[in-house]
């Protein structure tokens, strides 16, 4: 019985960490799985440069969008008189305050939606969903409800926040990836786990499969 339990407890000392994954929260290495499954980093070093990537993208699309509406929205509503544009029927906002509204929208639907789908949420996805469509719905009022009236005006204003909804919209999405890559590449270096495919046997299949050359 001793000699049987000093071997229980060598086999359980060695034991590696990525074996004693029944530990962790199911929930949290399903996560680790959904992310990985989707985004597809070879390895740790891929993740550190995927989160460099998105990273980077996202504040240069941050910064874009900040310039493009002092550009074509602040400054631009001198030349264009905004001014006439009747008030959204949705909260009475003018059309400068819409212009922040759906920026923030597109951040906040992403987030929702982003967070929705890897935790398998359908409540968070739906409010992801709902105010995807508010965003949509401020961007083209200005064309539905106003058009008769401002003509090119409308397109011109529907055009604008389009295209700064368009950039905020991949901008927080990068930086959604860039933070779920960052956090995937925290909780396995805290857990001890492995969640990337092996390559190897892949790679030797290939070989093996590989015809020898001609004579």
């Amino acid at each position: 019985m001793v000699q049987g339990e000093e071997e229980f407890s060598d086999a359980s000392a060695t034991q590696s960490p990525a074996d004693s994954n029944g530990s962790h929260d199911p929930e949290t290495l399903f996560i680790l799985d959904s992310i990985v499954q989707r985004l597809k980093p070879r390895d740790a070093h891929h993740v550190r440069d995927m989160i460099t990537q998105r990273a980077r993208t996202s504040g240069a699309l941050f910064i874009t969008s900040a310039l493009w509406w002092w550009i074509a929205v602040s400054k631009g509503s001198e030349e264009v008189n905004d001014s006439q544009i009747p008030d959204s029927i949705i909260g009475s906002f003018d059309f400068g305050t819409v212009s922040l509204i759906v920026p923030l929208l597109v951040v906040v639907a992403t987030l929702f939606t982003g967070i929705g789908r890897e935790r398998g949420n359908a409540t968070m996805s739906q409010i992801g969903g709902g105010l995807a469509v508010l965003a949509i719905f401020y961007i083209v009022e200005p064309i539905m409800m106003n058009y008769d009236v401002l003509e090119g005006d409308a397109v011109f204003a529907t055009g604008r926040v389009l295209v700064l909804a368009i950039m905020v919209g991949i901008a927080s999405y990068t930086m959604f990836d860039a933070l779920l890559l960052q956090w995937v590449r925290a909780s396995m270096l805290n857990m001890g786990v492995e969640v990337f495919p092996s390559m190897i046997p892949e790679a030797a299949e290939g070989h093996a499969d590989e015809a020898p050359p001609y004579a």
